[in-house]
């Protein structure tokens, strides 16, 4: 969980770049979606010969304000006020101020334990999942 070694963009494009080439494939469409789509995208840069076509849905590009928006109690948080109770309710309230993604990061990298690690793992990904998509 929440690993970051050899876990970086620039990482996870050379691992496509790997399996493409290990697959014989001279072209492909790249697809990616939410953070996918972020990734995508960085792929069919480092790789624009190798990209037939780019297919994008639900774009994340990870700007300051998408991140405050979808993280940080900027706007999800009022589209859906019970999840955001449930996924603020995972860190300490004298913690709040501080900013979510950084405490949710201190604890998905298990600075706080293995407990503490995986009871913040579920919540960020029941967060993402309940909130990913209107209903």
């Amino acid at each position: 969980f929440a690993e970051l070694e050899e876990n970086t963009t620039g990482d996870l494009v050379a691992d496509f770049e790997k399996v493409r080439e290990m697959l014989g494939i001279e072209r492909w469409q790249v697809f990616g979606g939410s953070w996918g789509s972020t990734l995508a995208l960085s792929y069919a840069i480092a790789h624009p010969e190798r990209v037939s076509e780019l297919v994008l849905r639900g774009i994340f590009l990870l700007r300051h304000k998408e991140l405050d928006f979808f993280y940080e109690g900027k706007g999800t948080n009022f589209l859906f006020p019970e999840q955001w109770e449930a996924y603020t309710a995972a860190i300490p309230e004298e913690e709040h101020m501080g900013g979510f993604i950084k405490a949710y990061g201190r604890r998905l990298r298990g600075e706080f334990g293995e407990e503490e690690k995986l009871r913040a793992c579920k919540a960020w990904s029941v967060w993402e999942g309940s909130v990913s998509r209107l209903r």
